[in-house]
C-alpha cells in the first residue's frame, strides 16, 4: 500500500495550476458555488432538490474540456508511447461496464492511449463496436485538447499491462484474474473510499469522484448505430413521451436479485409495492405521471393497471421471468442458456431509458442502478431527483467497500 499511495502523489506537481485553470471554466460565480453545494452520494439514499431540473454542477465547458481529453487518448493523434485495449471483467452487465472505469482513469492519470475494451464472453458479441460506438468517434471533434495538460507521473506500477491481460473464467464463470493479487493491487490504487481525491485523473480534480465516474462511463457507454436504431424503434414501440414531458425511471429487480442471499450482498428483495410507494412520494412532489420501468419481471407488468394515475412505459421484447426467477443470470450467461449479446442490447436499452428520465428510483445496491444514475448525471451534469431503497451510491470496483444495505448493525463491506 505503501509503494501505491507513492505512484497516486507521482505527477501532482502542476495540481494546483490546473484547478485554477478549470474554476476559470464556470460560467459564472453561481455556477461554481452550485457545484459546491453538490450532494455527496456516498452518504446519502435519497436527494431530492427544490425542482425536478436542478442547475447543473458541471459547467458545460469544463464538459467539453474533459471530453476532449477522452477524444484525444483515444484518437489516432495521441501521441503517449503505449495503447491500453482494457479487458472487461463479465460479472453481470452493470459490473461489466464498470469494470472499464479504472483502467480508464489509469490511462488518463498517466498518459496512454485508449482502445477499444476488448473481452466479451459471456456477453457473446463479436466486439465492443457490436454495442458502443468506437472510443476513436469523437464526441466533440470541434474541441482542441490543451496538451500542456498531459500527465507528468511516471506510472511505476504494472497495472496497465494487468488491466489489459486476457481473462479467463473458471467452471463457475468467475473472472480467475479478479481474485489475483496484482489486480488487488491495481483495482485497490484507484479505491476512492481507501484514498480519496488522490486517485483522479489530474484534469478530473475539479468536478470531483463522482463527476469523473459519470463522464466517463458516458463517453465509454456511448451506443453503436445499430443499437441507436433500437431505441428510436423502441420508442415508437413503447409510446415514449414527448420531448419536455417529465418521466420518472424505475428499476425494480425480481429475477437473480431474489436469489441471492441477503448476508451474502448486504441487500434484500422488496415487492413491487415496497417501490411504488416511493415512487408516489417523487412523483407527486414533481407532478410526474409517466414512467419508465426496467425489470426483469414477468408478472409485475401484469399488474400495472393497480395504478391508474401512472403511464408505464416498458421494452416488451425484454426477456423476462422463465430461468431468471430460478437461476442467476451470471450462470445462464456462462452455461450459454441465454443469448448473452442480446441479453446485453436488452439491457442497454434498460440503461439508456433510465438514463434520459428525469428523476429515478430503485437500489444502490445494483450496478445496473448505479450506471444509470450516472448517466443521468453525465446527461444533465446535475444530480436529478433520486431514491434508492438501500445503500448510498458507491463505485470502487473489484474492492469490497460497499456498506450494509439491510442491516446496519452489519459492519461487514461488499463489493461495490
Amino acid at each position: 500500500m505503501i509503494a501505491i499511495l507513492a505512484l497516486l502523489s507521482a505527477g501532482r506537481g502542476n495540481a494546483l495550476s490546473h484547478q485554477a485553470a478549470l474554476t476559470g471554466r464556470f460560467s459564472s460565480s453561481s455556477e461554481a458555488s452550485t457545484w459546491s453545494s453538490a450532494p455527496d452520494m456516498t452518504e446519502t439514499t435519497r436527494f431530492l432538490p427544490p425542482s425536478l431540473y436542478p442547475r447543473a454542477h458541471i459547467s458545460f465547458e469544463a464538459y467539453q474540456s474533459l471530453e476532449a481529453e477522452l477524444d484525444y487518448v483515444t484518437s489516432d493523434k495521441c501521441g503517449h508511447e503505449k495503447t491500453m485495449n482494457p479487458n472487461i471483467c463479465e460479472w453481470g452487465f452493470g459490473a461489466t461496464v464498470n469494470s472499464v472505469v479504472k483502467p480508464f482513469m489509469h490511462a488518463l492519470k498517466f498518459g496512454y492511449c485508449l482502445g477499444n475494451p476488448v473481452g466479451f464472453s459471456k456477453y457473446n458479441c463479436s466486439g465492443w463496436t457490436d454495442l458502443f460506438a468506437p472510443l476513436s468517434e469523437p464526441a466533440f471533434p470541434e474541441a482542441q485538447y490543451d496538451l500542456s495538460l498531459s500527465p507528468q507521473g511516471q506510472d511505476l506500477s504494472n497495472c496497465a499491462e494487468v488491466f489489459t491481460k486476457p481473462i479467463t473464467y473458471n467452471e463457475e464463470g468467475q473472472p480467475e484474474f479478479f481474485f489475483e493479487d496484482d489486480y488487488k493491487q491495481c483495482v485497490q490504487m484507484y479505491s476512492y473510499p481507501e484514498l480519496g481525491d488522490e486517485i483522479l485523473p489530474r484534469t478530473h480534480e475539479e468536478i470531483g469522484f463522482f463527476g469523473s465516474v459519470s463522464l466517463i462511463l458516458q463517453y465509454a457507454l456511448r451506443m453503436s448505430p445499430s443499437q441507436l436504431q433500437r431505441v428510436e424503434a423502441e420508442k415508437k414501440a413503447m409510446n415514449w413521451p414527448e420531448d419536455g414531458t417529465p418521466v420518472l425511471g424505475l428499476h425494480f429487480r425480481a429475477g437473480d436479485a431474489c436469489l441471492e442471499e441477503e448476508i451474502t450482498l448486504g441487500r434484500r428483495c422488496d415487492n413491487f409495492e415496497t417501490y411504488m410507494k416511493t415512487v408516489d412520494e417523487v412523483a407527486s412532489r414533481y407532478n410526474i405521471s409517466h414512467i419508465y420501468l426496467a425489470t426483469d419481471s414477468d408478472s409485475v407488468t401484469q399488474t400495472l393497471d393497480k395504478y391508474p394515475k401512472y403511464t408505464f412505459h416498458y421494452i416488451k421484447s425484454i426477456g423476462r421471468g422463465g430461468l431468471r426467477n430460478e437461476v442467476p443470470i451470471d450462470d445462464l450467461l456462462h452455461s450459454g442458456r441465454v443469448d448473452g449479446c442480446q441479453e446485453a442490447s436488452d439491457t442497454m436499452m434498460d440503461l439508456h431509458f433510465l438514463a434520459k428520465a428525469d428523476a429515478f428510483v430503485g437500489k444502490f445496491s445494483s450496478n445496473i442502478d448505479r450506471v444509470a444514475y450516472n448517466l443521468m448525471f453525465a446527461r444533465t451534469r446535475a444530480y436529478q431527483p433520486v431514491v434508492s431503497l438501500d445503500n448510498t451510491w458507491c463505485f470502487d470496483f473489484g474492492v469490497k467497500s460497499r456498506r450494509d444495505g439491510v442491516s446496519e448493525d452489519n459492519k461487514e463491506l461488499y463489493y461495490c
